[in-house]
């Protein structure tokens, strides 16, 4: 009896350790964000820092709305990385990044996220639809958009459509959303530049 109990608590301490040493031995998941602009771009010129902008809604394609991170293998195939994932909602890593940019960049003190109070009136809102964002078998990232500005009556005062593509350092996922970030750096730039293209809008009394 003793021999067949001493057997049991045996092979039970087995599997726990084989059981053990598999989660141990299992990478941990990585968890990335879209590095936006840390400083002011000393190239800018000074802006209006009483001026309210908007920013968003932020929409991406069915297949980026999701955690993990996507590449494209081929035109028509895609990769998901089940160990690599964003730490937020893509959408709301987009919108956060790009208003982040675009306080340094025009530069205003007062960018808000949509949706906001509403209490709050901005000057001009950006919305983004984002068409695709990812990196191919080549390495690069490409980032194609469609965007508006609007005016506060929610006149649509601009449309463009933007493809910019970035080279990736590296091969790794971290270089791959770096390049992400450079991407939306220089959406950024471009929605910026129109901004400061525009007669001041008039303030309502």
């Amino acid at each position: 009896m003793h021999r067949l109990l001493r057997s049991y608590v045996l092979a039970s301490c087995g599997v726990a350790l084989l059981v053990l040493s598999g989660c141990l031995g299992s990478p941990p998941t990585q968890f990335y964000l879209v590095p936006s602009l840390t400083s002011p771009d000393t190239t800018s010129p000074a802006g209006q820092r009483d001026l309210t902008l908007g920013v968003g809604p932020v929409t991406v394609p069915p297949y980026l709305d999701r955690p993990q991170i996507v590449t494209r293998a081929s035109r028509a195939k895609l990769v998901l990385a089940d160990l690599d994932q964003w730490a937020a909602p893509l959408h709301d890593t987009i919108a956060r990044a790009l208003a982040e940019n675009l306080s340094l960049l025009i530069p205003t003190e007062r960018v808000v996220l949509s949706p906001w109070q509403r209490t709050i009136d901005p000057d001009y809102q950006v919305t983004v639809e984002v068409l695709q964002f990812d990196r191919g078998p080549g390495g690069e990232v490409v980032l194609a958009a469609r965007w508006s500005l609007l005016d506060r009556d929610g006149k649509e005062l601009v449309l463009r459509t933007s493809r910019l593509s970035q080279s990736a350092g590296g091969a790794d996922y971290e270089a791959a959303v770096t390049a992400m970030g450079q991407a939306l750096e220089a959406l950024a730039r471009d929605m910026a530049a129109t901004l400061r293209s525009m007669a001041p809008p008039a303030r309502r009394r």
